[in-house]
């Protein structure tokens, strides 16, 4: 993909061979389209185009063929926030990686190897960055030497192993724009012909060079200057690694200009406080460029041809969208750990069907939501008798061990402080169809050490076992009324053995059986509850689906849980009895505001379950008037309509958005340990404000119950 440096081509002295230079700069790059759209009115030929960073996006996709009317519907209407956005949506997430967002882990996701800690190379991987550039340049598959597109292209990186300029001729375009713009530290490096690959604009942020070797005796170039950043700007690592990217970029621009002769054109679009990061200003930096452009426009016009001429060369350089056409197979490239059946199970694109862009780019999501993978691409490859279609899923560099951190906090402000920290350590890809040895270390209100062993049992991985087991303790509040009055501890140690299946990305489903041994007692206080040294065991279903856009402050999609266990004593248990629980959450969105819905229930059907395994209701969004954990009994009923409405959007690298909202809750309590009939509903309601963050969800707010309770209250996480 490499360019080779090649002899200026001869070209007749009239009319003159026009290359065009288009210079990076994040979102002020988006004038570039400006000047597109002048060039294309005064009918200035471009045969062929060089650009770093924003300038290989924009040039890239002109030279793919998409003319620039169509590139500007496509750049005013994309949502930034979700390019930026790393993550898959969260539908076509792998269930297991959903179920992790449920114990409230954080964000960064250390690689364990050679006995030390990893980190990605970048804050963004860039896979939805690769997506939205793959839609952009649509009309270049299947073209892999970047002199054989519409509009002859060059795509400037630099080496960040060695400082030096590289100039990208061949591959996927996509890629190659994708490597263009790779800002160090911010997004992940791209590895093309065994080189990794940043942001062009560091070692050649103008390529007129370039443009005059690839086909121009006159090069038009538009100089996208970012200013420095003022004192009062420089305010982090982030902006401090900014400012020094500027300073190179000003280096090879300069030197650049100082190369241009009479002949050139020179646009340099004023674009005042625009950030790089200013892409909610897209149409403002268009317009712009086009200003900047039109004040050149004399010496433009000594290019301009007679209409029919450019007529014919646009019809030539144009293309429309056409269908992917049909593949006669589709093959994996690339992968070294994982099972390409287990991959091919979640492509719903198929052999000897046309293909479709759209269908392709979630087969994409859906494999990268497995959790596995840096980065994914795909490429058609036509061989002789034969269309092929080759997936490339980049496997995680840090991989395949992973190790990540996370807390979890309630409290009423009344005494009762939910607190836990959680440590998990998770192995994949064990054998060839995809094992994972999974360990977790709580320490806080539930102290536990778990181990489960999950091992796919087919090459599609639908089916597994999963052994497992482990011993902790829950330190549990006991109430009589509104009174704390002991402190009941159980230790459990358990072991099992679950058989199951996947159902696709959106639900998981177990069977199996459960032995533990418990050991319970009131550790402080009066002993309203019963201890008890015993053996429960027998078989256990459950049942786990989510489709949940957001883990937390979802604005659509549903989740289920349930879970259905019976202790007998064929099964060694010392009792007999059962415990059935679930929950069900359903979310709807209307413009800004969001009703989010639960209902939540569990009963031990009269068979007189053990204190250890009571319901409990009470603190934080479960009764928020009362105190946590103050109702406890063996039949629940609970239901909560919850609305929010997003104050503050935040960046997706640190979270969704700042959140006010309002609950009403109601809750039922039978045969409670406390004596009370618990016959009667008890109604609360909050208000609060929340954040969505990358460290896991936040609420702070006002519980309201009966008889003028209030509690103040702080939920952080899922403690």
């Amino acid at each position: 993909m490499l360019a080779q440096p090649a002899a200026d081509a001869k070209q007749p002295a009239t009319p003159p061979r026009i290359g065009l230079a288009l210079s990076g700069g994040g979102a002020r790059g988006l004038a570039h389209l400006g000047v597109l759209k002048v060039l294309e009115e005064l009918r200035v030929p471009v045969h062929c185009v060089t650009g770093a960073s924003m300038g290989a996006i924009v040039g890239g996709s002109f030279a793919s063929g998409v003319p620039p009317a169509r590139l500007e519907d496509a750049v005013l209407k994309t949502n930034w926030n979700e390019v930026f956005t790393d993550r898959p949506p969260r539908a076509e997430i792998s269930i297991r990686r959903k179920q992790d967002d449920f114990k409230t882990l954080f964000a960064p996701e250390y690689g364990v190897r050679d006995g030390g800690l990893v980190l990605p190379k970048g804050i963004v991987a860039g896979v939805s960055i690769e997506a939205y550039l793959r839609s952009l340049t649509e009309t270049a598959v299947g073209i892999e030497d970047f002199g054989k597109l519409p509009v002859p292209f060059r795509a400037m990186a630099t080496d960040i192993e060695t400082g030096e300029s590289v100039v990208l001729d061949r591959g996927s375009v996509a890629q190659a724009m994708r490597a263009s713009m790779a800002v160090p530290g911010a997004m992940a490096p791209v590895e093309i012909d065994g080189r990794l690959l940043v942001d062009g604009g560091i070692a050649n942020n103008l390529p007129i060079d370039e443009a005059r070797k690839l086909c121009g005796s006159v090069v038009i170039a538009v100089n996208i200057s970012t200013p420095p950043l003022k004192r009062e700007q420089i305010t982090s690592a982030f902006s401090v690694s900014l400012q020094l990217l500027n300073f190179l970029g000003k280096q090879t621009v300069d030197r650049q200009l100082a190369a241009m002769g009479p002949r050139d054109v020179l646009i340099a679009p004023d674009l005042g406080d625009i950030s790089a990061g200013s892409f909610e200003r897209a149409a403002e930096a268009i317009a712009i460029g086009e200003a900047a452009a039109r004040a050149m426009a004399e010496q433009l016009k000594r290019y301009s041809l007679p209409p029919d001429q450019y007529a014919a060369l646009r019809g030539r350089q144009v293309r429309e969208r056409k269908g992917l056409g049909t593949v006669d197979e589709i093959r994996f490239e690339g992968l070294q750990r994982s099972h390409p059946e287990i991959l091919r199970s979640l492509v719903q694109s198929k052999p000897g069907e046309p293909l479709k862009g759209e269908t392709i780019a979630a087969d994409l999501r859906r494999i990268y939501g497995r959790g596995d993978f840096e980065s994914i691409d795909y490429r058609v490859m036509e061989q002789p008798g034969t269309r092929v279609m080759v997936i490339q899923p980049r496997e995680k560099s840090w991989g395949p061990d992973y190790l990540r951190f996370g807390v979890g906090l309630a409290s009423d402000f009344h005494g009762e402080n939910n607190f836990s920290a959680l440590v998990s350590y998770r192995r994949t890809w064990l054998n060839r169809l995809g094992g994972e040895w999974l360990n977790e270390v709580q320490v806080g209100q539930v102290s536990r050490l778990f181990s489960e062993f999950y091992q796919p049992v087919d090459e599609r991985g639908r089916f597994f076992v999963a052994p497992y087991g482990g011993f902790g303790r829950t330190t549990r509040p006991v109430f009589v009324g509104e009174d704390r009055v002991a402190q009941y501890d159980v230790d459990d140690a358990r072991a099992g053995l679950d058989a199951g299946a996947v159902l696709s990305t959106w639900g998981e489903a177990r069977i199996g059986a459960l032995w533990r041994h418990v050991d319970a007692a009131v550790n402080t206080g009066s002993p309203v509850l019963p201890g008890v040294k015993e053996t429960t065991a027998g078989p256990r279903v459950q049942l786990f689906a989510d489709q949940l856009d957001h883990a937390f402050f979802a604005r659509s999609g549903y989740r289920a849980v349930a879970s259905a266990y019976v202790a007998d004593e064929s099964f060694g248990s010392d009792r007999n009895y059962k415990r059935l629980e679930g929950e069900l959450n359903a979310v709807t969105t209307w413009r800004a505001h969001t009703l989010n819905v639960t209902v939540a229930g569990g009963s031990d059907l009269g068979t007189d379950m053990p204190a250890y395994e009571t319901f409990t209701l009470g603190g934080p969004l479960r009764l928020s008037g009362y105190r946590i954990g103050e109702f406890a009994g063996r039949r629940m009923a609970f239901g909560r309509l919850m609305y929010y409405n997003r104050a503050v959007a935040l960046p997706d690298v640190l979270g969704s958005g700042i959140y006010a909202g309002a609950s009403l809750e109601a809750g039922q309590m039978k045969n409670r340990f406390d004596g009370s009939s618990g016959a009667s509903t008890i109604a609360s309601g909050s208000v609060f404000l929340g954040a969505d963050t990358s460290l896991g969800p936040a609420y702070f707010g006002l519980g309201f119950g009966e008889g003028g309770r209030r509690s103040l209250y702080l939920l952080v996480g899922v403690p």
